[in-house]
């Protein structure tokens, strides 16, 4: 138990001084075809980073920040494209990375071929991606890979966290699989699948090797269950029906029966 403490605290550290992410901007829209704007969370701001865009058919093309934020377009390909920042120093090797979705013309090469690409020595990968029209979801199950230098990590902690609050120490088994089930830490849900912002899940993990310091991290947007809000619309309409009922059942009764007793 003290280990397991020591290790939290241990990550924790390690994040709030030198994490590296893909924040996204809240205002953005496009959807899947229009422009999404990314800041780079960054607690390093003095080191030399690059930016670039892996495309679903394996090209990749740099980015540059205007102010402030990184715009990426689309880029007339279809299917998952990923966002990747890289830092390094003498002693440390940082990389944030976010897959993104972009309709547009078929390409040759498949989602599994994009997650074979190496992006980095130390990467959390999804195994697999959402399908086409699938999304991240909460209190469900999702598969990821973590390795170094295209070897599985076993039993490497990683830090699991939202930006609604919930925060989890996860280990990966012996073949360097992570299982995560998504917190349904939504604080309200309002029926419709439309209706409910999504929330932002953040995955992070490093380890030492050779005096050089590698951290990695993987965000991606998540979004309620449907059973949720499909439960709070049942609720609003038991409600609504019983308000209905009632009036119907006031209008039935007799003159006498509706009076209130002295």
């Amino acid at each position: 138990m003290r280990t397991l403490i020591l290790i939290f605290f241990w990550i924790l550290a390690s994040v709030a001084q030198a994490d590296l992410y893909w924040q996204p901007e809240p205002t953005q829209g496009g959807g899947h075809g229009g422009p999404k704007k990314f800041q780079l969370i960054d607690q390093n701001p003095m080191a030399q980073r690059t930016a670039t865009l892996l495309h679903s058919d394996l090209q990749r093309s740099s980015l540059e920040p205007q102010g402030g934020l990184y715009l990426v377009k689309a880029t007339g390909k279809n299917s998952y494209h990923v966002l990747i920042a890289q830092e390094q120093g003498s002693d440390f090797q940082h990389m944030a990375v976010r897959y993104l979705y972009f309709n547009g013309k078929p390409v040759d090469s498949s989602p599994s071929d994009l997650l074979a690409e190496s992006l980095g020595a130390l990467e959390i990968v999804p195994d697999p991606l959402p399908r086409e029209h699938w999304r991240y979801t909460s209190g469900k199950t999702y598969r990821f890979f973590v390795q170094f230098k295209g070897e599985p990590l076993k039993e490497q902690p990683v830090l699991v966290m939202t930006v609604l609050g919930s925060t989890e120490i996860l280990h990966t088994d012996t073949a360097g699989v992570l299982d995560i089930v998504i917190p349904d830490d939504f604080p309200s849900v309002v029926p419709g699948v439309r209706n409910n912002p999504p929330g932002e899940l953040r995955i992070f993990s490093e380890l030492k090797r050779d005096g050089i310091g590698y951290q990695t991290s993987l965000s991606t947007d998540y979004f309620v269950n449907q059973s949720s809000w499909k439960s709070a619309n049942l609720g609003a309409g038991v409600a609504l029906g019983g308000l209905i009922f009632g009036l119907w059942l006031n209008r039935r009764l007799p003159a006498h029966s509706r009076r209130k007793k002295r």
